[in-house]
């Protein structure tokens, strides 16, 4: 942004420090450098790159493998990344632990048992992943 003039109010001087580390943040944002897909992607600012022809088949794909989850969950987990990203690490681990607890504290007997089996399940053979 330096390049045009624009200081940035939105975020991007803390947020983009903070995924792609404050080195690659200045050299990015001090050149105006422009950064590819492929960069993006080993950086960790996007998640996937892909042709445009197959956008919308990932897309999709990953929406489904959500869909596919317990949604409570799904909220919940989606709440714990999104409010403790608003804190110091170490208060983010307080807050997932304590999200955790309330979590478990609210399952039924059922609920608890199949967790337990799945879980059992998995260690002794870990499945592929999907995405």
């Amino acid at each position: 942004m330096a390049l045009f003039g624009i200081f940035p109010s939105w975020g991007l001087s803390q947020k983009l420090s903070r995924i792609i580390g404050p080195n690659r943040a200045r050299e990015v944002s001090l050149t105006a450098m422009p950064v590819t897909g492929e960069m993006a992607e080993r950086w960790g600012l996007v998640n996937h790159v892909v042709d445009d022809s197959e956008l919308l088949t990932k897309a999709r794909g990953v929406a489904e493998a959500i869909i596919r989850n317990n949604q409570d969950l799904v909220l919940r987990y989606k709440s714990v990344i999104n409010d403790g990203l608003k804190l110091d690490f170490g208060r983010a681990l307080a807050l997932e632990k304590e999200r955790a607890h309330n979590y478990y504290d609210g399952m039924t007997k059922e609920q608890f048992e199949k967790m337990q089996k799945f879980i059992a399940g998995r260690s002794s053979n870990k499945p592929s992943s999907k995405i």
